[in-house]
């Protein structure tokens, strides 16, 4: 017997990081869109520069708290 869920199993999985990473690495060379999770960078002053890039672009982030 086949449930009606069936269809949005696939929505249920957990975020795979991995997947993640290759498609913002695909935007990139199809797209030039940037897209990084500032996890992604292992030292402070990457991660600041790339916040600061971000504000200049969008606007200061909005963190819910």
């Amino acid at each position: 017997m086949r449930s009606s869920l069936a269809a949005t199993a696939a929505l249920a999985r957990e975020p795979d990081p991995n997947a993640a990473r290759r498609a913002a690495r695909d935007a990139w060379h199809r797209d030039g869109l940037i897209l990084i999770n500032t996890g992604w960078l292992s030292s402070w002053p990457d991660r600041k520069q790339a916040e600061l890039l971000a504000e200049k672009v969008h606007g200061k982030r909005k963190v819910a708290r």
